[in-house]
């Protein structure tokens, strides 16, 4: 059997025109998943659906526009996959927001943003295929959250409350679902080279250099190594996992800052 051969399976991957989702994207289409790419972004999504399919030569990547902050477009969206694919066998919620603002500062509609999108949006999509999964008497959810659910930093409260939330979504779905064929984890990255991370941080040599000096294995991360561990967990090799926190970092949490930094 060839590892991690995704051959007949059907992945509905979140936030996946650019950036962590993209590489997962890529990497279940190599592996001969047919995939299925959400955003809200047309225009980068199209073109990531366009390059996907033009590098294997295949149709195996589509995209479908969706808005994972409005339960009935998710709703909607889910239906017509599983009608369109008869099955979903993986999901991966990777749709994620924040801006950077300290606790005191934090306006309730970046609160409410943050929430809508990172914890609701997981909750909608779970919700919308949960039955159909059930129904299959087989499922895979696989959660990208974020090393704030460890060290509470990371651009503000709230983007690790929302991502400590996808905690105990993973634990529920396994608590309660586990016995009907269903698997949830949950991926820990920190510092991975997306826009999200160079809205805050811009891509020069010494913003560089100050970033991988706080990673044990010295350098940022790439989108790659995520999409590797995902890849893993959307595989058969890795059905003895279940429920769990793989923290893929580069060691980033081990790194202590100066209180008050």
């Amino acid at each position: 059997m060839k590892e991690f051969d995704l051959s007949n399976k059907v992945a509905v991957i979140t936030g996946a025109a650019h950036g962590i989702g993209k590489a997962i994207a890529d990497k279940f289409t190599q592996h001969g998943a047919q995939t299925i790419i959400i955003d809200i972004n047309d225009t980068e999504a199209k073109k990531t659906e366009e390059e996907i399919n033009k590098k294997y030569n295949n149709t195996g990547c589509c995209f479908i526009h969706c808005d994972v902050t409005e339960y009935e477009d998710v709703k909607n969206v889910c239906e017509e996959i599983i009608k369109k694919f008869k099955k979903v066998d993986i999901l991966v919620y990777n749709a994620g927001w924040t801006v950077r603002a300290p606790l005191n500062q934090i306006d309730i509609s970046v609160w409410q943003k943050a929430m809508d999108i990172n914890l609701n949006g997981a909750f909608y999509f779970v919700r919308s295929l949960i039955n159909p999964m059930i129904e299959n008497k087989k499922g895979n959810i696989i959660i990208v959250g974020s090393s704030t659910t460890w060290t509470g930093s990371g651009g503000g409260v709230h983007y690790a409350a929302s991502k400590s939330g996808l905690v105990g979504l993973v634990k529920g779905i396994s608590y309660e679902l586990l016995s009907k064929g269903i698997r949830a984890n949950y991926i820990t990255p920190a510092v991975i080279d997306t826009p999200l991370l160079r809205d805050r941080y811009p891509d020069n040599e010494k913003t560089n250099k100050m970033l991988a000096a706080q990673i044990p294995v010295g350098r940022i991360g790439k989108p790659e190594d995520i999409a590797n561990v995902a890849l893993f967990l959307a595989s058969d090799e890795s059905g003895y996992i279940c429920g769990s926190e793989i923290v893929a970092d580069g060691g980033r949490i081990l790194y202590q800052h100066p209180v008050g930094s």
